[in-house]
């Protein structure tokens, strides 16, 4: 079972059981979002909103890639790397890369944004270069 002890860091069977798929298709589904906030990314016009898209495009694609890289050695048996373990930390990285990313959400986007329109309404009006 998940939570037992021996599923993390004993050395697993050398055929694919259904926490590893469920694994290698939970990355894969980070990867495939990376890449449809990138696509997302590249159409959007605001500046802070592509900053954002950006971010979490970022984290999605690097989570992704990683765990496809970690479910290909695990496919492969390769005796280190295949363990659980290291699926684990790649997920626990990704909820704390998640934490700041969506910290920034809250607490600084709107503000961001803001005064980011405030700045192209008032340069919209005043005289000069555009």
């Amino acid at each position: 079972m998940i939570t037992d002890y021996f599923f993390w860091f004993a050395q697993p069977s050398t055929y694919l059981d259904k926490w590893d798929f469920i694994f290698g298709y939970f990355f894969a589904a980070l990867f495939v979002i990376g890449l449809v906030l990138l696509i997302a990314k590249r159409f959007t016009k605001h500046e802070i909103v592509k900053k954002l898209l950006g971010r979490f495009a970022s984290e999605e694609l690097s989570m992704g890639l990683i765990g496809l890289i970690w479910f290909g050695l695990r496919y492969e048996n390769t005796p280190i790397f295949g363990k659980r373990l290291w699926a684990g930390l790649i997920v626990l990285v990704m909820l704390v890369w998640a934490f700041f990313v969506f910290k920034y959400l809250l607490l600084r986007f709107r503000a961001e944004k803001k005064e980011y329109d405030d700045f192209q309404m008032k340069s919209k009006y005043l005289p000069g270069k555009k």
